[in-house]
């Protein structure tokens, strides 16, 4: 359809202020109005100024203005109900109007929606619409939604349902997901939509929410996440019986996240008992990925009580990975006290966690991060280079190669230098060489240096 077809049936928004008999009984039809948006994106012309008229004498209708309250009308017996630009219009203004409506109006507003044409203006129309309507009756809105023709607004309007409807709804629309025939979405997007409103479900009822969970016969990454929240949310009210339903998830395939999130929510409960779990799981990678899961968990709500967490884990393969996660975290919104941080640490996780900082605040202020290094001293010092050196590289290999031959230690200056090499004689084999053959170092050095020179492609 058109857009000027899809206009022709309703009136414009200037045409039909102006009418004199809706001016004179606007205040008076409060109760018995309907309301009316244009639902056409353009009535120009003699065939809109006929339904215009048409609409006049044999409707009742009323229209939103930005900023103002409804103006209500009636005329005649027949009503129309239309829709335009309600992206405009604040929220509860519209809930206000949608909700005074009967039921049968708000199904015909969603046909006159599935007749326009797919477009970014549509689809926002689509969305604001069934958000107001998932606050009325959102099983009412949800089975509208699934009536579209087109993928792209059918996925909108459930889209807008599920985001929007209130937890307490939650539970009947996961309901209704499931018991949608086959072909009403594809199976990966009807696993995403259960899997959302299972996910919400489980902030009012998470032990209900388990229990659907385990009729569904849940499967794929859609539900992954979802087990998880649903755990750490029951595990806040009862800890154990989540724990219990977590491990029993666990030996699904993707499901062992499961478990994190019952620990996560235990904690929020009972810090002392959660991380005691955790140390008590250490011994194999899924122990060690809940241990770094649960720092990362404190860390969101006491950055000093997981640092210190992390740094008394007894395992240094879990410490090191807890220890890069909270370096990751804090490098996000302060590199530079990342940095800092990961400077103090014990030498047995220093390496990888400092040289990941210094690579994220060489990324954002590389001045800063090379005068800060020179301010250190010793191992923490040559491995900061090192780190610099390989973000440098790529930007300036001249300046990266002077960094790598300020580093102390002989071992990790010549892997540094081997990799400024590499990359340098690749990018530009003369100046590279003539850096090396210049260097001052030693004559075998040199030779090998110039050795990791890309090799000419055989003819």
């Amino acid at each position: 359809m058109t857009r000027e077809r899809a206009g022709s049936a309703a009136t414009t928004l200037s045409e039909y202020l102006s009418s004199p008999s809706v001016m004179m009984i606007a205040a008076g039809v409060l109760a018995g109005g309907i309301i009316g948006f244009s639902l056409g994106r353009c009535n120009n012309g003699p065939a809109g100024a006929q339904n215009n008229s048409a609409l006049k004498s044999q409707s009742q209708a009323a229209t939103f203005k930005k900023g103002t309250s409804p103006a209500f009308s009636t005329a005649g017996d027949e009503s129309h109900v239309s829709l335009g630009n309600i992206t405009t219009v604040p929220f509860q203004e519209l809930y206000s109007v949608l909700s005074s409506l009967p039921p049968g109006k708000l199904d015909d507003l969603a046909a006159q929606l599935r007749q326009l044409p797919d477009d970014k203006q549509t689809a926002a129309t689509i969305a604001t619409f069934f958000k107001a309507w998932a606050h009325i009756d959102p099983k009412a809105a949800l089975r509208a939604a699934t009536m579209f023709k087109s993928a792209e607004a059918k996925t909108t309007a459930i889209s807008a349902v599920i985001d929007s409807a209130d937890v307490t709804q939650a539970e009947a629309l996961a309901r209704a997901i499931k018991e949608w025939p086959d072909g009403t979405v594809g199976r990966g997007q009807r696993d995403s939509f259960l899997a959302s409103a299972l996910a919400k479900w489980a902030q009012i009822a998470p032990p209900d929410a388990a229990k659907f969970f385990d009729t569904t016969s849940a499967a794929g990454k859609h539900f992954y996440w979802t087990a998880s929240t649903i755990a750490q949310n029951w595990a806040a009210l009862d800890p154990q019986s989540a724990l219990s339903w977590a491990q029993s998830l666990a030996e699904k395939d993707g499901f062992n996240h499961a478990i994190n999130g019952a620990v996560t929510g235990w904690w929020s409960k009972d810090h002392a008992a959660a991380e005691a779990h955790a140390l008590a799981h250490l011994s194999d990678s899924s122990g060690r990925q809940l241990a770094t899961h649960l720092a990362n968990y404190i860390y969101s709500r006491d950055p000093e009580r997981a640092k210190d967490w992390v740094n008394n884990l007894p395992d240094v393969q879990a410490r090191t990975q807890a220890t890069n996660m909270l370096v990751a975290q804090m490098g996000w919104s302060d590199p530079k006290a990342a940095t800092e941080w990961a400077a103090t640490l014990p030498p047995d996780v220093r390496d990888s966690s400092l040289r990941q900082a210094v690579h994220t605040w060489a990324a954002t202020d590389p001045s800063a991060t090379g005068d800060w290094i020179n301010t250190l001293r010793g191992v923490a010092r040559d491995q900061a280079a090192s780190a610099y050196t390989n973000g440098l590289v790529g930007r300036d290999p001249a300046v990266a190669a002077q960094w790598a031959m300020s580093i102390s230690d002989a071992k990790l200056r010549g892997s540094s230098l081997d990799r400024v090499a590499s990359e340098w004689l690749r990018k530009n084999a003369a100046e590279a060489s003539t850096w090396i053959q210049n260097s001052g170092l030693p004559v075998d050095q040199k030779q090998r240096l110039l050795a990791l020179a890309p090799k000419p492609a055989s003819r």
